[in-house]
């Protein structure tokens, strides 16, 4: 399941626009009991028990602990960012699943998590299909699994420990090369920014809360910013850093380390990104931002945007070959 360069690893959050996808916790347990405990989800799902208990639910989080660590299940909570609410859980074993409390149906919950765990799979885990299924009557999560691409494949019969008998279910599938395809035959500008990883003497890294107003708020990202026109990378980021952080770097204490390509609905990203360990002036939320500085664990409770969760885990490798991080 999770690649053996994901395994014994934090796992990092997934951010969206509103939503946050993560480990279950224990402190999730009331909110999961409660939302689970509902006759309109249970009927969906097929191994879902009802009633729901609060028992069920601590037994379910052991079990998606133990998933995760093995590495043989990701199941995440769906956590809306701006409240910190416990709103479902998301996940793929074998296949895509996803149940979202009735208080947060019809407002477009669902395709956002179901969007953001597609783009983890095929691109931070490297699967190469994708398969799901609704309830032939599930209109709702049918359109979500459609609008994504997936494609029907065949039908089965479903059981549930809800109802008595079997009603039918619609299989879908999703190929890497088809999901691709679909994004390359929409042109989208293509868009250079430039970020770097900042390291202090204690070894800790910087990162910024994007505020409320910009896209992604609440999602933590390192410092950085668009590129102008005739800038080079380099040139780019020491403007960046001076107007977010009022430090001042020089081009030679700008350390090349990676590179990201990232597909978003509108544009193509790629971001250059540096290591920068030397600077003068005392690093601060120059232009009203939150920042903090963050060790590798840390990351997990501090989302940051998608495309930065495979460059996180490699600045870690890095830094710990270098012996910055353990």
């Amino acid at each position: 399941m999770l690649p053996k360069y994901l395994q014994n690893r934090p796992f990092l959050p997934i951010a969206t626009e509103r939503l946050t996808l993560r480990p279950v916790q224990l402190s999730d347990a009331d909110d999961m009991a409660r939302l689970a405990n509902d006759i309109r989800i249970a009927e969906r799902l097929a191994r879902l028990p009802h009633p729901y208990t609060l028992s069920d639910a601590h037994a379910f989080i052991a079990d998606c602990k133990k998933g995760l660590k093995e590495g043989s299940a990701v199941r995440l909570a769906v956590i809306r960012r701006k409240d910190q609410k416990f709103m479902g859980m998301i996940g793929f074993e074998k296949v895509l699943g996803y149940w979202l409390g009735m208080d947060y149906w019809g407002q477009g919950y669902g395709k956002e998590a179901m969007k953001a765990l597609v783009y983890f799979c095929f691109f931070v885990l490297n699967r190469e299909t994708l398969s799901c299924s609704a309830l032939e009557d599930n209109m709702a999560s049918r359109r979500i699994f459609e609008g994504l691409g997936f494609s029907e494949v065949g039908t089965k019969v479903q059981t549930s420990p809800y109802y008595e008998g079997q009603k039918m279910c619609v299989l879908y599938e999703l190929e890497r090369d088809a999901f691709l395809n679909n994004y390359r035959s929409h042109e989208r500008p293509l868009v250079w920014v430039v970020g770097a990883a900042l390291i202090n003497k204690k070894g800790q890294l910087l990162i910024a809360e994007r505020p409320e107003g910009k896209s992604l708020p609440g999602v933590w990202e390192l410092p950085g910013g668009k590129m102008e026109a005739g800038e080079t990378p380099e040139h780019a980021l020491i403007r960046e850093l001076k107007e977010e952080l009022d430090i001042d770097v020089k081009e030679d204490d700008l350390e090349p380390f990676t590179f990201i390509s990232y597909r978003y609905d509108t544009f193509h990203m790629v971001m250059p990104i540096y290591i920068c360990q030397k600077w003068v002036g005392e690093p601060h939320g120059a232009e009203g931002q939150k920042v903090m500085w963050a060790k590798y664990e840390d990351l997990a409770q501090h989302p940051l945007p998608a495309a930065d969760i495979i460059m996180a885990h490699r600045l870690a490798d890095i830094l710990k070959s270098r012996g910055v991080w353990e």
